[in-house]
C-alpha cells in the first residue's frame, strides 16, 4: 500500500494495483527476480535446483522461479553440468574426496547419471589426493599407535574417502609412491626401491 496525500495534507490509501497497471508489476517483478539470479550466478554457479530454491526464499513464486531458471538456462547463463564441473574440481582442490561430493551434489537433486559422468571425466587420482591430504594434515610418517591411525583413518573418511583410498593412505608413504609410479614408467628407478 502507498499512501497518496492531498493538499490539506491528508494521507488516502492508494492499493499497488491502483499504482502500477497489472502487466507492469508483473514485469517489474520479473526484472527484480531476473536480476537477483544474476547477482547470485555472479559469485559462483550454481544447480538449477539450487537456484530455484533460492528466488523462492526471497519471496518469488514458482512460476516466475521456472521461467527465470528456463530463460537462464537457454542462454547458457545456468548449467547443472557446467555446476558439477566446477563442484567436483574446487572440492577436490580443498581435499574432499568423491564419497562426500557424492552426497552433496545427490543432496543438491542432480541427476546420478550427470554425477559420474563428471566424476570419471574431472580424472582425479583419490587415492592420491587422500594420500597428500593426510600428508598435509599429519605429516609424512605414518603413524604407529593404532589410536594414532584411528585418528586420521576418521579424518580421511570424514573427508569423503572410500575405505580403499583411506587404507592405501595409510600403508604406504607418499614418497613410495612416487618411486612405485615412476619405476611402471622407468626401469632404471626400480633399483631406488631397494
Amino acid at each position: 500500500m502507498h499512501r497518496r496525500f492531498g493538499r490539506k495534507g491528508d494521507a488516502s490509501e492508494v492499493s499497488h494495483d491502483d499504482a502500477l497497471p497489472d502487466p507492469d508489476i508483473h514485469k517489474h517483478v520479473r526484472s527484480k527476480a531476473y536480476d537477483s539470479a544474476i547477482r547470485l550466478l555472479a559469485r559462483r554457479e550454481h544447480a538449477k535446483a539450487e537456484l530455484k530454491q533460492k528466488l523462492k526464499i526471497r519471496g518469488y513464486d514458482e512460476s516466475l522461479t521456472l521461467e527465470i531458471v528456463d530463460d537462464l538456462t537457454r542462454s547458457k547463463l545456468l548449467s547443472d553440468e557446467r555446476f558439477v564441473e566446477v563442484f567436483i574440481r574446487s572440492r577436490a582442490e580443498r581435499g574432499q574426496g568423491m564419497v562426500r561430493l557424492h552426497a552433496e551434489l545427490r543432496h543438491l537433486n542432480l541427476p546420478p547419471d550427470l554425477i559420474e559422468s563428471r566424476m570419471a571425466a574431472a580424472q582425479i587420482d583419490w587415492t592420491r589426493l587422500a594420500g597428500e591430504i593426510r600428508q598435509r594434515k599429519f605429516g609424512q610418517n605414518i603413524p604407529q599407535t593404532p589410536s594414532e591411525r584411528a585418528k586420521q583413518m576418521r579424518f580421511l573418511q570424514y573427508r569423503g574417502f572410500t575405505t580403499d583410498q583411506i587404507r592405501h593412505a595409510m600403508d604406504a608413504s607418499f614418497e613410495e609412491d612416487h618411486l612405485l609410479e615412476a619405476a611402471e614408467v622407468d626401469p632404471m628407478l626400480d633399483s631406488q626401491l631397494d
